[in-house]
């Protein structure tokens, strides 16, 4: 879905053209994403790289760290990258394109065989109106990444008539099921949905920024659409200076904060609310030592204890399905010492707490609570 006008899409063709006839190699124009925007037509060496960029109109997402791994974002000369037989990579030029300061884009060339310096200076006025073009194409991002945050706080209010119509516009696909994923990052999160608000040829989805997170609305039809969404978003916060510090995926807005907070609490990237388990219970609930009580107040009396060191062999057993060989297998000792230390156990708790259906539901979930809080989540 393009939103740019032809003419002006046109003229940026036209310098590409002009700049390969000079450089007598094919060239490539991209965004500072790397997603190409424009290319020439093939002249001398190319790479498997080169090939699959133009045909997908983005690049392989795994050379790319490599790439920015030679400082092309904050350039202002031209960038020689060796080649990298890793991702079947001949040795490139990179042109930084900054209009007014600002790094709009870059123009890619193979450098095999090298290509001196002239050439490239002789490039100057067309690099120039390139700059400026590239810059007025992106104008209407922000407006655009405006609209997108209305939409997705609408479909996220549960509006019927605003998910319709989000997928009549085609700002959300028609199959696949509804999809948030909560982003907790570091680094302008405005910077990043703006991006994010390029009309790519992908499969679109809704992003907003929020006061404390990054919220992305996606229609997955299986793993490999969020996959591709996922690296849509790092390939922004790569533009954009930002790191994700968690994410959290859900069916809903709410699932999916509690993910993002669980995964945060566990130090862990991501979670899904499929793979949640036990943590689906603390919905609604702060993830505080408190809460740990709150839930359990048998959680509480055995933490308590002076014995609490049981806590960790408890949980592990819950884990574990009370499997008695594979509990005492993960923690490294007998099936004796075992059973001794569930006997302990069951001494400080009083009799009948662990053959009690919901009381032993609410400790597993409270100690499981309190093992992430001590930094010893399973």
């Amino acid at each position: 879905m393009s939103k740019e006008s032809p003419p002006q899409l046109m003229s940026i063709q036209n310098i590409a053209d002009d700049c390969a006839r000079i450089l007598r190699r094919s060239v490539e124009v991209t965004t500072p994403a790397i997603a190409v925007i424009a290319a020439s037509a093939q002249i001398g060496a190319i790479d498997q790289h080169r090939a699959s960029s133009i045909l997908h109109r983005t690049p392989p997402p795994e050379p790319i760290p490599w790439m920015l791994s030679y400082g092309i974002q904050d350039a202002v000369l031209p960038v020689r990258l060796p080649a990298n037989p890793r991702y079947d990579m001949l040795p490139r030029v990179v042109v930084p394109l900054r209009h007014q300061g600002k790094l709009v884009g870059y123009l890619w060339s193979i450098d095999e065989p090298p290509l001196g310096d002239a050439p490239v200076v002789r490039l100057g006025s067309l690099l120039t109106t390139l700059a400026r073009l590239i810059d007025e194409r992106d104008a209407p991002l922000a407006a655009r990444a405006q609209q997108l945050a209305e939409m997705t706080r609408e479909v996220l209010s549960g509006d019927a008539a605003a998910l319709a119509t989000a997928r009549e516009r085609d700002l959300l696909p028609s199959d696949g099921a509804l999809t948030v994923h909560r982003v907790l990052m570091d680094g302008d999160k405005r910077a990043v949905a703006v991006e994010l608000a390029r009309p790519l040829a992908r499969r679109p989805f809704l992003v907003a920024d929020s006061h404390d997170s990054l919220v992305l609305i996606e229609c997955s039809r299986g793993a490999e659409d969020t996959a591709a969404v996922m690296e849509e978003l790092r390939s922004a916060c790569r533009v954009a200076g930002a790191q994700v510090l968690a994410c959290g995926s859900a069916p809903t807005a709410r699932q999916a904060r509690l993910m993002a907070d669980v995964a945060t609490l566990r130090g862990v990237e991501s979670m899904s609310w499929e793979d949640a388990g036990a943590w689906r219970l603390l919905r609604g609930w702060e993830l505080t030592p408190a809460t740990v009580v709150e839930i359990s107040p048998d959680a509480a009396v055995l933490l308590d204890d002076p014995r609490n060191s049981y806590w960790h062999t408890l949980l592990t057993y819950f884990e574990h399905s009370r499997n008695v060989s594979a509990t005492a297998a993960a923690l490294y000792i007998h099936r004796a010492t075992l059973h001794y230390r569930l006997d302990r156990v069951r001494e400080i708790l009083g009799p009948g707490v662990l053959d009690d259906g919901w009381r032993s539901a609410a400790l597993y979930v409270a100690l499981k609570l309190h093992a992430a809080l001590e930094g010893r989540g399973s």
